[in-house]
């Protein structure tokens, strides 16, 4: 199934003048005479072009994936609205088990809309089909500026903690290889990528500035809504993580040194079963991410890794045996964070589509050394700990790379999984190294 053809391509151009016309009133009324705004552009456009390429990848190198399936949803919901735009509001409003025939019968697949995390990225795509007459980089460009938005919302973040660093963090947060590429398009990825900027950005300017209510809430419910609904596990990830960001900030508040180090270790119990409450909570509704099922979920997960290696010519991996247990599921740990960062090894990039994440990689693993070599094993530590900034990206990086590198199984698919912690493990690191040396007069 083609998704994009010469209507697409004399599109284009129009959908390019439309949003940089949109982008640079942004950047002239927002950010005039910055230091932010002289990244707004040029990140902005690292996305487009992600868009743009990752289109022709799935035209013409994969030719069939799930941005397949999501497109064909859109343009369901496109025509439907043409011929009755009564029926495709209730295509964007109720199940699809509550559809009648006279709509089903003129869908032309009926997968995108059987799931909720599928029907999501379906009514997006078909909602930005709307104003682009249903093309293909009509819908690409829509959810990539969605996800653009996020990003730029979680760069404003560690701006405004780290004003200085613009330039280092503009690398960390917006201009990472992988976010550009794969956090693009019509798929799940992007969305949950603008969720989490939307999250993160509404928690800290509720939480940690305490200068806003209404659009902060707005935020969190908008990022809350985006990664429950499409991938639930980032938000459990993240959640655990802001709470303990939160409390150790509110720690270091704390003027007595004695009170202020008794408080160090309280707070990270309280973070921690704040995570754990949040993990039940979310596990009566999502079943199939409560507490007891997690480690038989993890189980099933170690055959389909064994396969999946087997069947895709060698960009599947294997972390050894799991048998279900807690000790097997510590014993991958160390594995599977590092399969996250610091894989594919070149020798592993087997097919051309998985050399830039190997190239990505070793400089993940270049970089990491080179920052650990610079301020020290013990200084890592110990800022880790009691910096909640560092500390805050460190825990959603690790434990998010962990849950990744442990279900991706192949490295394809780990390459589009593992973005959403690459920007925090970045500016923590970032964070950490500028921390102990100061920036380079050119970059402030």
């Amino acid at each position: 199934m083609q998704i994009i053809g010469i209507v697409d391509f004399l599109l284009l151009p129009f959908f390019l003048i439309i949003l940089y016309w949109i982008a640079f009133r942004v950047r002239r009324v927002r950010y005039a005479n910055t230091v932010q705004g002289t990244y707004f552009i040029r990140a902005f456009t690292f996305r487009v072009i992600g868009a743009i390429l990752t289109a022709f990848m799935y035209q013409y190198y994969y030719t069939y994936a799930d941005t397949v399936f999501y497109y064909s949803g859109g343009s369901d919901i496109v025509a439907t609205f043409y011929r009755s735009p009564v029926d495709a509001i209730e295509m964007f409003t109720t199940s699809y088990r509550e559809w009648p025939d006279k709509i089903k019968s003129r869908l032309t697949l009926h997968v995108p809309f059987y799931h909720g995390s599928s029907i999501l990225v379906a009514r997006f795509a078909g909602f930005f089909g709307l104003f682009s007459f249903g093309s293909y980089f009509g819908m690409s460009l829509g959810i990539t500026t969605l996800a653009f938005i996020g990003c730029w919302q979680l760069y404003r973040v560690f701006y405004d903690l780290y004003p200085h660093l613009h330039r280092p963090l503009a690398w960390a947060i917006l201009y990472v290889p992988s976010i550009c590429f794969w956090g693009t398009g019509v798929m799940k990825d992007p969305l949950t990528l603008a969720g989490l900027g939307f999250f993160v950005h509404g928690i800290y300017w509720l939480f940690i500035k305490r200068k806003r209510i209404i659009r902060p809430i707005f935020w969190i419910y908008l990022g809350t809504y985006l990664m429950t609904n499409i991938k639930v596990y980032i938000f459990l990830s993240i959640a655990p993580a802001c709470i303990l960001w939160v409390f150790m900030t509110y720690q270091s508040r704390i003027q007595n040194k004695v009170f202020r180090s008794l408080a160090i270790p309280i707070f990270i119990i309280i973070g921690g079963i704040g995570g754990i409450i949040i993990l039940q909570q979310v596990g009566e509704t999502f079943q199939q991410y409560a507490l007891q099922n997690i480690l038989d979920q993890a189980s099933k997960t170690q055959s389909w890794i064994t396969y999946s290696t087997d069947r895709s010519d060698g960009t599947g991996y294997t972390l050894g045996e799991f048998d279900g247990s807690i000790g097997s599921l510590l014993g991958t740990f160390p594995m599977a964070v590092n399969v996250s960062l610091f894989r594919p090894y070149l020798w592993e990039a087997r097919k051309v589509i998985v050399l830039p994440s190997a190239l990505e990689a070793l400089f993940t693993f270049l970089f990491t050394l080179y920052v650990v070599y610079k301020i020290g094993v013990f200084y890592l530590f110990r800022r880790i700990i009691t910096n909640p900034v560092v500390l805050f990206c460190m825990t959603f990086a690790i434990f998010f790379a962990f849950a990744v590198g442990f279900t991706s199984m192949n490295f394809g698919a780990l390459a589009r999984y593992k973005i959403p912690c690459l920007p925090f493990y970045f500016a923590a690191l970032v964070i950490l190294y500028f921390e102990k040396y100061p920036v380079p007069a050119k970059w402030r």
